[in-house]
């Protein structure tokens, strides 16, 4: 860990406890000039630290700069070791955690990427990734290590999400079934999660979710200019990765009850008209529930109809 990573997890980690400049030396082992430099260099990665005479230093303002450091020291104490893997370009968190998690990669696993030049979306769909004006991130998640049905997995991250969001801001985002998180009417995070099977038993070994969100991103492909939108928030990534990842192992350990009734009272189609994809051809309904098991429920003129996968759009 370099002197600058050091002293980053040390304010992180002291709040708003200030710490005199000999004593970070002493903490990290190196002279008061290095912790000077060290300084300097998170100054400029957008960290506000307050030096005050006599008294020490305290972090104030959060960097947007990528650091498994900032990261972790933001976690829930039960989430301090999980495993971070930080990547400046990838093709796809996904389809890297995938990977990681046929080889065996342990659950709970984290990977973020400043950027993906491939990055997927539902339905063979791509998401636009630039370098560092968005998190993308993918999570590997074991089963057996939860008390919910993995049908879960993704309306809890859909939950999460919103959570971090409206913790870390005035925003309130809501979730357009079955998960992508729209504001002001554009969609600013989009959610994909993938099983990957045992092959011997056939039995899902883990699944991976994915969650890219729309922080600062500008200057959208022509072909999703109108309906991709983004936060707008000057929310460092570091804090919005550690938010999401918290909130949704609080989800993870909550009821489906509770979830569903939360994923309800976010949901941007309920009470709406809807064209729907069924069976070759586009029908239309109104969307009335989502059920305990996360299907949509949409009465059309035949009856009601129950959802459990697909695209839908609301009619204007």
């Amino acid at each position: 860990m370099s002197v600058k990573e050091s002293l980053l997890k040390i304010l992180e980690e002291s709040g708003e406890n200030e710490l005199s400049g000999q004593e970070l030396a002493d903490r990290i082992g190196v002279s008061r000039t290095a912790i000077w430099k060290a300084m300097k260099n998170l100054s400029e990665d957008g960290f506000e630290i307050e030096g005050v005479s006599k008294r020490g230093y305290r972090l104030i303002k959060h960097g947007d700069s990528l650091s498994e450091e900032s990261i972790r020291a933001q976690l829930t104490e039960n989430l301090k070791k999980n495993k971070i893997i930080l990547l400046k370009s990838v093709n796809s968190t996904n389809t890297l955690a995938k990977k990681l998690a046929a080889d065996g990669e342990e659950n709970g696993t984290i990977i973020i990427a400043e950027e993906q030049t491939a990055g997927r979306g539902r339905r063979g769909n791509s998401f636009f990734s630039p370098m560092k004006t968005g998190l993308y991130m993918s999570i590997i998640l074991r089963s057996e290590a939860f008390p919910l049905d993995t049908d879960m997995f993704t309306i809890c991250a859909g939950c999460a999400v919103c959570k971090a969001i409206e913790g870390l801001s005035d925003k309130k985002p809501r979730i357009k079934w079955v998960n992508d998180i729209f504001l002001n009417g554009k969609k600013i995070c989009g959610i994909l999660s993938e099983a990957t099977t045992d092959i011997e038993s056939g039995n899902i070994d883990s699944i991976v979710i994915g969650i890219g969100i729309n922080l600062t991103t500008r200057d959208f492909p022509d072909d999703i200019t109108e309906t991709a939108g983004a936060l707008g928030e000057s929310t460092p990534r570091g804090r919005m990765a550690a938010r999401v990842i918290n909130e949704l192992y609080d989800c993870l350990n909550k009821s489906r009850e509770e979830n569903i009734l939360y994923y309800k009272s976010k949901s941007l189609v309920l009470g709406k008209e809807v064209n729907f994809f069924t069976n070759g051809s586009v029908r239309q309904g109104k969307a009335v529930d989502i059920d305990p098991s996360g299907q949509l429920v949409v009465l059309t003129e035949n009856g009601t109809e129950k959802l459990n996968s697909g695209e839908i759009s609301i009619r204007l």
